[in-house]
């Protein structure tokens, strides 16, 4: 094991501890404007405003549909949650590799061998991942996720080795390694926790060619980019060891620490209720924070009570539903890796 990357895990665990607790900013205003945009306006004087078509379309009929399938809105953390994995992170000391978890049999998947480190449910995972994607806090290009060069062949060959001995990486980085290893899976039954990944993820990575990857990666537009890489890296999962896991591991713990509050809070769009309801993810599932309607100045109090209720029943519904998506992922936890079973 390198000593300098022993050394530099350690001192990143020792940095995010006086990062947690940040201050909470709660909305103190919340409208409706006339041009159908959102207005918000936070305790500390900060204010935003919401391009109503780039908002995001919750379908309040989407927990009655898809009864067995995560619901996962891509929102940001509450502060209580992100200081809750802070701290118990810290009691743990979860952020040097050593020898010993490295020879512990890991687990079947990367949600397996980092959930409990991140706490909350399936949501949680997806969007520690993204956040530390979007934010570089990790690349799937990262040097320790490269594979050594090596001539060993299985006798007799498998269908996994013939997918995947030319990558130089233990993720399909390429985007054409990256199609093989979708199709492959999915023609084999075999796709796994990808299969808890939204769709919308998929087909970008899909319909993305390697020149169009690159582009945006001149861009810099790792909104989208994170979208893409969290396909590849669930691809990539069962592939890595326990140290690259430990490392990624460590990247979301000091992606959470650097978490702040310029971030936007999210909204989402219920139509059919001509509400915006800002949204936040605690440790729990999703909570409102604070909902509008857009005639609002035409509804009674009771009418305005009457929406409210269901809104919030709605989203009572949805952390139900994925609680009970989260039970069956748990009880799937050892299931056998596509490496294993090829």
């Amino acid at each position: 094991m390198n000593k300098s990357f022993l050394c530099i895990l350690a001192l990143v665990g020792a940095t995010i501890v006086a990062k947690a607790q940040q201050q909470t900013i709660n909305i103190t205003q919340m409208t409706f404007g006339a041009d159908y945009n959102v207005y918000l306006k936070m305790d500390n004087d900060s204010a935003y405003n919401y391009d109503f078509d780039k908002l995001i379309m919750a379908d309040p009929d989407e927990v009655f549909n898809k009864k067995t399938e995560f619901i996962y809105y891509p929102v940001n953390f509450d502060q209580s949650y992100i200081d809750s994995l802070l701290n118990l992170n810290n009691q743990e000391s979860d952020y040097t590799l050593n020898t010993a978890s490295s020879t512990a049999p890991r687990r079947a998947t990367l949600w397996g061998s980092v959930g409990q480190t991140l706490g909350g449910g399936w949501a949680h995972f997806i969007n520690c991942i993204l956040f530390a994607l979007e934010s570089r806090q990790l690349e799937i290009a990262d040097p320790i996720l490269q594979r050594p060069e090596s001539n060993w062949k299985p006798n007799p060959v498998t269908e996994t080795w013939k997918r995947t001995h030319k990558w130089r990486f233990y993720l399909p980085v390429e985007q054409k390694y990256a199609k093989e290893e979708y199709k492959a899976r999915k023609k084999n039954n075999k796709l796994g926790d990808v299969n808890s990944i939204p769709q919308a993820y998929i087909k970008l990575m899909l319909h993305t060619s390697q020149r169009e990857y690159n582009k945006l990666l001149k861009k810099k537009d790792y909104k989208t980019l994170a979208k893409i890489d969290l396909v590849k890296l669930m691809l990539g999962s069962p592939y890595l060891g326990q140290q690259q896991i430990d490392y990624i591991k460590n990247r979301l713990i000091t992606a959470i620490s650097k978490y702040n509050r310029r971030n936007k809070p999210s909204v989402l769009i219920f139509d059919k209720y001509e509400a915006a309801v800002a949204v936040s993810l605690d440790g729990t599932g999703y909570k409102a924070q604070k909902i509008v309607f857009r005639d609002e100045n035409s509804l009674s109090p009771m009418q305005i009570m009457q929406r409210t209720t269901i809104i919030q029943g709605l989203i009572g519904l949805i952390n139900v539903a994925n609680n009970e998506a989260f039970k069956q992922k748990l009880n799937n936890l050892y299931q056998t890796s596509p490496s294993e079973k090829n």
